[in-house]
């Protein structure tokens, strides 16, 4: 059921919990600029009731909230989406005609993922892996391809990156990893029983944890020290190809690998160009 219909309901709610709800529906276009603070202070009423009011329309707090009701706003605002994410083309088509329709897909994707994007998680995001000693990512299948992607960008700016789930190691990656270091899920369902096993022995140890998932209800993602979202449009089983799970993905981590980058941006560029400068003379050298 949609948030502003929950709350429209005000079901079972308290008088404190019924003048947050009336507020919040009374000022949802401005909602998503208010912090938890803002609302306690607006509505005469505390954290603590707001806390229990997002409780009781089943999420896990005011974050979870405003995340959810930014979606609802971004799905409610969207024109109807012109291509189908399982099934972008047809048998009839002409070769031209499903570069189109990829094209489409691909700007769909990234205007839908960009709009569950969110300033601080990718503030805090890029703060955690840039202060990691090292980066662990685990990813399976396609996504193991964007991983490896990412890990190319981030040895160049010497950061010391490692597939974790690559040649099945990574439980012995798992049990290795420190609070020092930090580990990214790359993962569209987040329900892998390798996923959870590995997150609960790291959460117990207090390893920082990033999740980027289309599933903002999995244990994967409450474990999560920092998590984001991207939409989640494609069927499990019926489809050509993840065409748009990987394209989100790939988009998010050229976003995260970027505000790394930008917050010691004269020193990265100057690793940048010294890596792309001896990767040039070895070239040289084998000719």
């Amino acid at each position: 059921m949609k948030l502003l219909k929950q709350l429209s309901d005000m079901p079972d709610f308290t008088p404190n919990e019924q003048s947050i709800a009336a507020y919040i529906l009374l000022h949802k276009e401005n909602m998503l600029q208010l912090s938890i603070q803002e609302l306690a202070k607006a509505t005469y009423t505390s954290h603590s009731a707001i806390t229990r009011l997002t409780h009781k329309l089943g999420l896990s707090g005011f974050k979870a909230f405003s995340l959810k009701l930014a979606r609802e706003f971004q799905q409610e605002n969207q024109l109807p989406s012109t291509v189908d994410p399982n099934y972008p083309f047809g048998h009839e088509e002409s070769p031209l005609q499903v570069a189109g329709e990829i094209a489409e897909l691909m700007k769909e994707t990234i205007s839908k993922t960009f709009a569950y994007m969110d300033d601080a998680v990718l503030a805090q995001t890029a703060e955690m892996l840039d202060q990691a000693k090292r980066i662990f990512i685990y990813a399976l299948g396609d996504s193991q391809i964007r991983a490896r992607s990412l890990q190319n960008k981030l040895i160049k700016i010497n950061k010391y990156v490692v597939i974790a789930t690559e040649l099945y190691e990574w439980a012995y990656h798992t049990v290795n990893l420190t609070e020092e270091d930090c580990a990214v899920f790359l993962t569209y369902h987040g329900n892998s029983p390798i996923y959870l096993k590995a997150a609960r022995h790291l959460a117990g140890q207090k390893v920082p944890i990033i999740t980027i998932t289309a599933s903002d209800q999995s244990e994967l993602a409450k474990l999560s020290t920092a998590c984001i979202y991207v939409p989640g449009d494609e069927v499990k089983h019926a489809k050509i190809g993840t065409f748009s799970s990987q394209m989100a993905f790939e988009y998010v981590l050229n976003v995260i690998y970027s505000c790394i980058y930008k917050r010691s941006y004269s020193q990265n560029k100057e690793s940048a160009d010294r890596s792309l400068k001896d990767s040039y003379i070895t070239g040289m050298m084998e000719e």
